[in-house]
């Protein structure tokens, strides 16, 4: 199956799934072993260690990419807050508080298992209405089959009965928070990582929610609850930071910078058949006729997704205005396009542009300039073209990724680098 989703998805689609899952499977690892072992601590105590830890591991990423940190725009930064409340703060406190909930016995596990599995709904649709995700009508189909069989999978066994639910306890509002803060965590994570390093937005998020944090466990005094916390759960947190926590998330970016919003919701359903999995690797709970079939159906469900997960071409239009000159100097011409911000990864794109009622075939660079740190510049290079169209409107139409941007040398190799990119245009 793998070897068919290579060959008719693009490569790179194929590895940000695969970072995605596993990144799935260690938080199923962290809700059936790690978190329930902090049961005593305080909620807001566990959230704010955790981060707090994976921090100190991350922050070097930030050194690194400091430049680029501050060239980011207000639309990225809000971006970034949003996942830091929402992901790492909110939603993180409420799924913990459900399951403690649950673990005490107050509610059934079902209850906050069966509510947390919006958390697809809530990215597909903001992914759609805030990324202006377009994908195929085949991709929602499969989309949709794969969220009910991840429902077959957990509940397989013991039927799934919503009487179950006590719709009037307060674990309902904790676990449908958390699906949409997770939700809407993986669509603006997704615009931070279209223009940041995976690694430098991992390391943002839990430095910015470490740091909203602080303030509530002194608020609440929890943080005098510090002593409680025993010799094996400072080992838990330990390993926290290197598997399921900044570690998990480390790599559901590096994922993320390959795949749309949309198909990363969908890979995340990884977590219900890996905990099935393990119930039975390691608890010898041999699957039923229901799981095991739901299973064989969500695979090929994310098989589908896969190899129909492709967005839809990105159009927009932008004024021309006066550059550095600089592709002159090359020989090439370029046009530079104000900075519309895109909602797609930095990279080097085949184009099709309208100019003066004329279609044209390009190339787009849409990133920092070759020397890192300096400003996002948003560039086309139109073949064939040499006219003055400054202050002109251009309507330009994202056909395919060729590269990322990359850092030359000297301009002899950049120059290089643009006659390897026309010929993706012949």
């Amino acid at each position: 199956m793998l070897k068919d989703i290579y060959k008719k998805a693009n490569p790179q689609i194929l590895i940000g799934a695969l970072a995605v899952m596993l990144a799935a499977f260690l938080w199923s690892l962290d809700g059936v072993f790690i978190r329930p072992k902090l049961y005593s601590l305080p909620v807001a105590l566990v959230v704010f260690l955790e981060h707090f830890f994976g921090f100190l591991v991350l922050s070097p990423f930030i050194y690194f990419n400091l430049k680029k940190i501050k060239k980011l725009s207000r639309k990225s930064w809000a971006a970034i807050f949003w996942v830091s409340v929402f992901g790492g703060m909110v939603g993180s406190i409420m799924i913990t508080k459900a399951f403690f909930l649950a673990i005490s016995g107050e509610v059934t596990f079902a209850t906050v298992v069966i509510l947390q599995k919006l958390q697809p709904f809530f990215a597909l649709i903001l992914a759609r209405a805030v990324l202006k995700e377009r994908l195929s009508e085949k991709f929602y189909v499969w989309a949709a089959v794969a969220i009910v069989s991840s429902y077959f999978i957990a509940f397989g066994k013991t039927g799934l009965s919503l009487d179950e639910i006590d719709w009037a306890h307060s674990a309902v509002f904790f676990a449908v928070l958390a699906a949409f803060s997770f939700g809407s965590s993986t669509v603006f994570g997704k615009r931070i990582v279209n223009h940041l390093d995976f690694k430098a937005t991992s390391a943002l998020r839990f430095g910015i929610t470490a740091l909203l944090m602080f303030p509530l466990i002194i608020f609440t005094g929890n943080i005098f609850k510090i002593g409680n916390v025993s010799f094996l759960q400072w080992w838990l947190f330990a390993l926290i930071v290197f598997t399921t926590g900044a570690g998990a998330i480390f790599l559901y970016y590096y994922g993320l910078r390959k795949i749309s919003a949309s198909t990363a919701t969908i890979c995340e359903l990884f977590w219900p058949l890996s905990s099935v999995v393990l119930d039975y690797a390691i608890n010898k709970n041999v699957l039923s006729p229901v799981q095991l079939i739901a299973s064989l159906v969500l695979l090929y469900a994310v098989f589908k997704v896969l190899k129909d997960g492709r967005q839809k071409s990105v159009s927009f239009k932008s004024k021309v205005i006066h550059g550095e000159g600089r592709g002159a100097g090359l020989g090439f011409h370029t046009a530079n396009l104000q900075n519309e911000d895109l909602d797609i990864p930095h990279g080097v794109y085949v184009v099709e542009l309208s100019v003066k009622g004329k279609n044209y075939k390009g190339l787009m660079h849409f990133g920092y300039k070759e020397v890192f740190g300096g400003p996002v510049s948003l560039e086309v290079l139109i073949k064939d073209f040499s006219d003055d169209i400054y202050n002109e409107e251009v309507a330009v139409k994202v056909i395919e990724k060729i590269r990322e941007v990359r850092k030359f040398k000297n301009a002899d190799e950049l120059k290089a680098a643009v006659e390897n990119d026309l010929k993706c245009l012949r």
